[in-house]
């Protein structure tokens, strides 16, 4: 994800990497090996970030732009990266990501934060990166709500 000179930006990196950790859990659908994805972030000369992955195994590639620059916070980075990579596999792979039984969870910030909501009564699931947490639920985001 980097190139000569270039580190990406950190708060992208960070929400690639709380929405990869997240791809482990809740999936209902066909079976998906996330575990050897080749992630790809891109900054245009316009500054706006393009994110995806190569085909891996049981897996076809993706990308695009994602509509934020690279000076997005990391509350809107992985909120991003979190719908794009839900479009992909539903559209795509046919895989409802993440489910909790018969609809999808929704990421939206809460303040600055990324978290995972259940649109079915608009409750905080877990924040992005913590979906595979035991606890299930973020009682920090539900007390300020």
């Amino acid at each position: 994800m980097s190139g000569p000179g270039f580190a990406p930006p950190a708060a992208w990196w960070r929400a690639l990497e709380a929405v990869a950790r997240d791809l482990r859990c809740l999936r209902d659908g066909r079976d998906v090996d996330v575990d050897q994805l080749d992630w790809r972030l891109s900054v245009h000369d316009d500054y706006f970030v393009s994110i995806g992955w190569e085909s891996g195994r049981l897996v076809g590639g993706f990308g695009g732009r994602t509509g934020l620059t690279m000076d997005a916070s990391y509350g809107e980075a992985a909120v991003r990266t979190a719908e794009s990579v839900q479009d992909h596999l539903a559209g795509y792979e046919f895989v409802q990501w993440p489910s909790r039984g018969r609809h999808l969870l929704a990421p939206r910030l809460h303040g600055s934060l990324p978290f995972w909501f259940d649109p079915h009564g608009d409750v905080t699931v877990a924040p992005i990166g913590e979906l595979c947490e035991p606890a299930g639920r973020c009682p920090a985001a539900e007390a300020s709500t």
